[in-house]
């Protein structure tokens, strides 16, 4: 921590002037201000955008805590990492339905008011809460009570989302979840938006004021970037590997990839998939009914060097994500990781996806799992087209797309906050 962070965040400080006394009572007045983050669909630091912001909070002079789940291999209830205090708590169900969301979300707020609770709800500056859910609102809004000031990081558009999942875009389920959207909208003193789109809708459906809502994108962090060797073991005894890398969910489309890959099953590839989520069994199941267990490999979830190796052993990225009204609008975050690590991209034609990735991705269309694997066929027959891609990719992520130039917006809606609440 530093005095030049507590100047800038407007806290007081001991003047390197004053005389010994003064000087102890000014340092007693040092108190470092306290942001605490809570993200329910995730843990850490396995989420790479959350984990970036809680880090680079730390980093800037600020104490975090970060409220998430237990997921994977990380499942000790605290631990202190890089600055960052984490708090983790049980996540007993995944949300399918609405007794899904009753039984999942239900316990998870409790354990996130506990946490706060026991944190001291006067003594926290600032909660950032992150989607989804859009249920994280209610516990902000103890501490807001006793005068913490609200960050609602807008990750997901929930209703879009339910009207993936359930085909509807009404209805009881529909209807909640757009009212609990206003009520994060209306919580948030400010609003962080994933993209241009994400921040329109902050403004328009959300009724935020623009000077209230900056754009972060979930920018990968070139400074840590860790390039590994590649691992010709990942391969599984193929020429080449498709990597793909995220929360293995319904909406995500890694049925069609696997559809793909049974198109592909005498191309000389194999595809690599990095991630947990509540359909990675019933993928696994599907695999199996194809016979491709040679050809695809669950990793479950993968971090640091272990990670850094899967994106430096392949050829190609792969985006299966299904194009529709929720996709259409998402900056994933796997795509700018597969730019950082010079992977050419595979992928359905996204609209924000492509203004990310340029000419560092070729797009397949109509959703078709025929089409994706005429396009991965397509690169693997071209090694000049792939590293062509590779440059330009890396390009674009070092001249936009990076988390040194994203985390200056985002430290300073923090330092703008605490001006407020400390005026």
């Amino acid at each position: 921590m530093t005095l030049h962070s507590f100047q800038r965040a407007g806290i007081e400080t001991a003047s390197p002037h004053g005389d010994s006394a003064n000087t102890s009572q000014s340092v007693a007045k040092i108190t470092p201000p306290h942001a605490v983050i809570i993200v329910e669909n995730m843990t850490l630091p396995a989420d790479r955008r959350v984990w970036q912001e809680a880090t680079s909070l730390a980093q800037d002079g600020w104490r975090v805590s970060v409220i998430c789940p237990k997921m994977g291999k990380w499942t000790k209830p605290f631990e202190h990492l890089n600055g960052v205090d984490i708090y983790r708590h049980p996540l007993p169900f995944e949300a399918n339905g609405i007794a899904g969301y009753v039984l999942e979300y239900g316990p998870a707020l409790i354990f996130e008011a506990w946490h706060l609770l026991r944190l001291g709800l006067g003594k926290i500056d600032v909660v950032q809460i992150c989607n989804p859910p859009d249920f994280l609102f209610l516990p902000a809004a103890m501490a807001k009570f006793f005068g913490a000031k609200i960050i609602f990081d807008h990750h997901d558009l929930t209703p879009e989302l339910l009207t993936e999942k359930t085909g509807k875009s009404s209805g009881l389920l529909y209807n909640f979840g757009l009212w609990a959207e206003r009520q994060s909208f209306a919580l948030a003193d400010r609003v962080i938006s994933t993209n241009a789109g994400f921040r329109d809708i902050a403004i328009t459906r959300g009724s935020k004021k623009p000077e209230h809502v900056d754009i972060v994108y979930s920018a990968p962090d070139l400074e840590n970037l860790n390039p590994q060797k590649p691992d010709s073991s990942l391969k599984k005894g193929a020429k080449y590997l498709a990597l793909w890398v995220g929360m293995i969910g319904s909406q995500d489309g890694v049925d069609i990839l696997i559809e793909a890959m049974d198109v592909l099953r005498n191309q000389d590839l194999h595809l690599l998939i990095v991630g947990e989520g509540p359909e990675r069994k019933a993928l696994q199941e599907l695999t199996h009914s194809k016979g491709l267990e040679n050809n695809i490999s669950f990793s479950g979830f993968l971090s640091g060097d272990d990670l850094a190796r899967a994106f430096a052993s392949a050829d190609i990225g792969v985006g299966s994500d299904p194009k529709n009204d929720f996709n259409d609008r998402l900056a994933m975050n796997k795509v700018m990781e597969y730019m950082a690590y010079g992977l050419p991209i595979v992928m359905f034609d996204l609209t924000e996806c492509q203004n990310i990735a340029g000419r560092a991705a070729i797009c397949a269309r109509d959703n078709s799992a025929q089409n994706l694997a005429d396009k991965i066929a397509h690169l693997l027959a071209n090694p000049d087209q792939r590293q062509q891609m590779a440059d330009i990719g890396k390009a674009r992520i070092a001249a936009t797309y990076n988390w040194a130039a994203q985390k200056q917006t985002y430290l300073k809606v923090y330092r703008d906050l605490l001006k407020e609440k400390r005026s």
